[in-house]
């Protein structure tokens, strides 16, 4: 007895039998259970006409049998259900009844007490009985089907996951082919500026999402490091991600156990030290590589020559099964280089990679291109497109010139002082090169400059950053560290504090008489202004010494508040809130390379100035991309002020004349949408010449040698390109109808499956507002209950702007806590919407199915899933998530009548599991394969007849 009463209660619902005397077999399912002071007593429903019984739980055994549907009640508040599965076996051990299920969504198989588990009725069993359901089966049917579609779109996809931004097609397309392959070692190669910081972030989420990223190494260059923490944070709230050497430092191989999500410098790790500890790290689920074509391996002869970082990645492939590599240029004109890169992701193709030219095709299955040309948004329109550009020269002054004149002998003196000390004079060489580019900048940027070399020299400098930490810097602010670079204490060249001294007299004259900052305040300001007073104007400069300079002047002429700023000493919670000040109310932003990337200002903002020309183009591009981007529904306007007078100027605007004319050659200007194309090659051009190479050996080379060493890169960056761009047209790229057969889901089903469950759920919405996007919700008791919330009353939106823009909206994506919440009851059993009969008057057909279908590697691994819907029409040929089903889903549905057939029903059922099992053939390869078909939901098609 007292081995009985520590047995479990059953649940109700569960399957029980017991032997009669006559040994027959009786069957039935327990309706209560109740723990007595003396025993444990059942009252079990038999099955047929043999009525009630009450009693003890020794006399009863498990009725399951295979092939019964099953629900698991844990015995246990906390506990989570493994859900619905099928008996396989039955079993005694240690006197115990249990029962092997299978549960196809938790995709494990469990041995578990039989009192633990309920019988339910699944999908074929009422389908083909014919069971229509409750009066409102329809709509449950339809939460049903969109909670399914939308978890599995975003876990294929990450594109329905936390982020600040809406993602474009080819990013979400890009996504869902790699995880779609069930391979994740790829190649990235998009354009720049195509977001590849976008599609790592939704790679990591739909990897999140369905379990399989427990440990994440992210290694990038070491100006970088900080950048990525910032974006996948900010744009995606993944916090958890550490730096290591910043954040942490391990001490011991054991400490690793306790890092899990990892950023770190390749640098900081290809040295011996930090190398034998991240060995010792363990496993990566994946490891991903930023800026990859900085793993170099060259080939000479029969040797190959592994450079460090690369000799790290190798060492690294080892320690996962998924490596991804993230570069624009990965090829470079060196074919060996980027072979060495591809062996590197797939060792096992080693003997084709190293014919790639006789089968360039096989990088279609591990590098994926987009290009600037080809992308689009949600409605099919090109996004790069609508563009200006004018360039203002400023007529500068006979004071100016001579300034020109006397800083380029100081610069060739310094040039000529640092080339005699050897290795040990390129750091004069480097702060040459930084007073060039202040004096393109403004003559308070060179002003400034030069008055913290003199006060060096005197021994009365402030402290600043070494060219060390320039190294270790984010390369976005290289320009504003640049300008805090604390110089040597003692002369350049013999004369330099003279020299120093007759510069800053004159540069102080220049500051009265500034020509630049004229023509940028009444040729530009003024002018742009007198068409429309209430514009607004984004203004870039690499200094945050012209910076402050502009906004003195703004704000002399626009009083205080027109003008707000970004730079890099600000942390990103202050950037927002400027951006908003901006768009809110301030009429200029003015911003360093700080702002260059990661900030989007197209929805208020058409019109830029670039005060100083970045000496590398791509950072003009990357400036140009605030406001040339989706979501801007104005031209375009980009003003560049630049003064050809000056030699430095006179190079700058040589090498961007020059590489126009290779890009125009190479986009062909009679292409339609030539603007994209230009900014693609572009891209390229200015990724395979060292443009600042070029300009640092300008002064001590003269205007005629430089042009003839610009337009030497240049033809080798031509020639490169074209090799890159003929073996990329075999990488795999954004197809708008790759994913044609798969349901086709939008913002619109995340709508409708919110308001639907609000309505399901009494879910009261009190008040929508901003053209209906953003809704005020009361929630019941009920429901507070269950999500653990005394808060009733919450503002949400499924609007990715609104929810940035607003402090305490809530986003209803799919890692909210509501709408997780919406989801979870929507496919639930309990739930209902098993079995349904749906109207509609386009659908057409007769019946409808929907199912899960499932792949798993070759260990037993799930790798995919795919929420299915089966159209069965009316001479029996069948659909397979037909568009009109995924309309149907966006509205509310009404409930019909038909009259069923059992033994058409069950035709109808195994039509579709051959169709089901058809598609699961299709999609399997070598990496992966079948695991199951697990039906969701079936219906009946009610047509609508128009009544006249």
């Amino acid at each position: 007895m007292s081995q009985s009463r520590e047995r479990l209660l059953p649940v109700g619902g569960c399957v029980v039998s017991r032997i009669m005397q006559d040994n027959r077999i009786l069957r039935g399912r327990v309706q209560t259970a109740v723990d007595t002071r003396s025993r444990i007593e059942v009252t079990v429903k038999w099955n047929g006409s043999n009525g009630t019984s009450v009693l003890p739980l020794s006399e009863i055994r498990s009725g399951f049998c295979p092939f019964m549907e099953v629900q698991d009640i844990p015995n246990s508040r906390t506990r989570q259900t493994l859900g619905e599965g099928v008996v396989l076996k039955t079993r005694t051990l240690g006197g115990r009844d249990q029962v092997l299920v299978d549960f196809p969504e938790a995709g494990r198989q469990a041995w578990l007490p039989y009192e633990n588990l309920r019988q339910i009725k699944g999908v074929r069993h009422r389908f083909i009985l014919g069971d229509k359901g409750p009066k409102d089966s329809a709509e449950r049917f339809r939460l049903k089907a969109l909670a399914h579609a939308l978890e599995m779109w975003n876990e294929n996809t990450g594109s329905l996951s936390r982020m600040e931004i809406d993602p474009l097609p080819h990013q979400i397309h890009l996504v869902h082919h790699i995880l779609a392959s069930g391979n994740l070692n790829w190649l990235i190669a998009d354009d720049v500026g195509l977001g590849k910081t976008i599609e790592t972030g939704m790679l990591l989420a739909a990897l999140r999402q369905r379990g399989s990223l427990q440990r994440v190494l992210l290694v990038t260059p070491a100006g970088l490091t900080k950048q990525w923490q910032e974006e996948l944070h900010n744009k995606f709230q993944m916090g958890e991600f550490q730096i290591y050497g910043e954040d942490f430092h391990i001490n011991e191989p054991r400490h690793w156990k306790m890092y899990d999500y990892v950023i770190a410098s390749i640098d900081r790790l290809k040295s011996e030290a930090h190398l034998q500890s991240i060995q010792q790290a363990g496993t990566w689920d994946l490891v991903i590589f930023d800026e990859a074509h900085r793993l170099s391996r060259r080939q000479y002869g029969m040797t190959l020559d592994a450079s460090q970082r690369f000799q790290l990645a190798a060492s690294l492939r080892g320690s996962t099964d998924a490596m991804v590599l993230l570069t624009a240029t990965p090829h470079q004109g060196m074919q060996d280089k980027f072979q060495a890169l591809l062996e590197l992701l797939r060792p096992e193709h080693k003997d084709k990679i190293i014919t790639l030219a006789l089968n360039p095709e096989i990088i279609g299955d591990m590098v994926f291109r987009n290009n600037k040309a080809d992308v689009t948004d949600a409605e099919g329109n090109f996004i790069f497109k609508g563009k200006t550009t004018k360039a203002l020269r400023v007529a500068v002054s006979e004071a100016a010139i001579e300034f020109d004149r006397r800083l380029q002998d100081y610069l060739r003196r310094g040039y000529a002082a640092g080339a005699a000390l050897g290795i040990k004079g390129n750091a004069i060489g480097f702060v040459m090169t930084i007073y060039r580019k202040l004096a393109a900048s403004s003559v308070a940027a060179i002003h400034s400059a030069l008055i913290n070399r003199r006060a060096r020299l005197e021994g009365d400098a402030k402290s600043g950053c070494t060219i060390t930490d320039l190294d270790e810097r984010d390369q976005r602010f290289l320009g504003e560290w640049e300008e805090q670079l604390q110089t040597d204490a003692k002369q350049f060249f013999e004369g330099e504090l003279e020299l120093l001294d007759e510069l800053l007299a004159e540069v102080e004259q220049l500051r009265m008489d500034d020509r630049k900052l004229e023509l940028f305040m009444e040729a530009l300001i003024d002018r742009v202004l007198a068409n429309n007073g209430d514009e607004k104007i984004l203004i870039f400069t690499e200094y945050r010494t012209t910076q402050s300079y502009l906004k003195e002047a703004l704000e002399r002429r626009f009083g205080a508040g027109s003008v707000e700023l970004i730079n890099g000493s600000m942390a990103h919670p202050a950037r927002r809130e400027s951006i908003a000040r901006f768009e809110e109310g301030a009429q200029f932003l003015i911003s360093t390379e700080a702002g260059g990337e990661g900030i989007n200002l197209q929805r208020k903002c058409h019109i830029m100035v670039n005060y100083d020309l970045p000496w590398n183009p791509m950072r003009l591009v990357q400036r140009i991309g605030r406001l040339y981007r989706y979501g801007q529904d104005k031209p375009v306007v980009v003003f560049n002020v630049h003064s050809p007078d000056t030699v430095d100027e006179q190079i700058m605007e040589l090498m961007y004349a020059r590489i126009d004319q290779v890009v125009d050659d190479l986009a062909d200007v009679s292409d339609e949408y030539n603007d994209q194309l230009r900014d693609d090659i572009l891209g390229e051009i200015a990724d395979l010449m060292d443009v600042n190479q070029i300009l640092e050996e300008a002064t001590v080379a003269g205007i005629q040698r430089t042009q003839a060493r610009i337009d030497d890169a240049l033809a080798k960056a031509k020639e490169s390109a074209i090799k890159q761009r003929e073996l990329f047209e075999h990488a795999a790229s954004f197809d708008p109808d790759e994913a044609h057969h798969e349901l086709r889901i939008s913002q619109e089903h995340a709508s409708a499956l919110v308001r639907g469950m609000f309505r399901a759920l009494n879910i009261e919405i009190v008040e929508s507002t901003h053209n209906d996007h953003v809704l005020h919700i009361r929630l019941s008791e009920s429901v507070q209950k269950e999500l653990g919330v005394t808060r009733s009353r919450y503002e949400v939106t499924l609007d990715r702007v609104l929810a940035t823009s607003r402090p305490g909206t809530h986003m209803l994506d799919l890692e909210s806590f509501l709408m997780q919440y919406l989801v979870r009851k929507a496919k639930s059993y309990d739930f209902l919407g098993l079995s349904a009969v749906i109207r509609s008057d386009k659908m057409g057909g007769k019946t409808v199915l929907t199912s899960l279908l499932r792949w798993q590697n070759d260990q037993g691994q799930r790798r995919r899933q795919e929420f299915t819907a089966y159209l069965v029409g009316e001479g029996g040929e069948i659909s397979i998530n037909p568009e009109a089903f995924a309309e149907w889903l966006k509205h509310p549905a009404e409930t019909g009548d038909v009259s069923t057939d059992r033994e058409q029903n069950e035709a109808w059922f195994t039509a579709v599991e051959a169709a089901a099992d058809q598609r699961l053939a299709e999609v399997s390869n070598q990496n992966l394969h079948p695991e199951s078909n697990h039906w969701v939901a079936g219906a009946w098609v009610d047509p609508i007849i128009a009544k006249f």
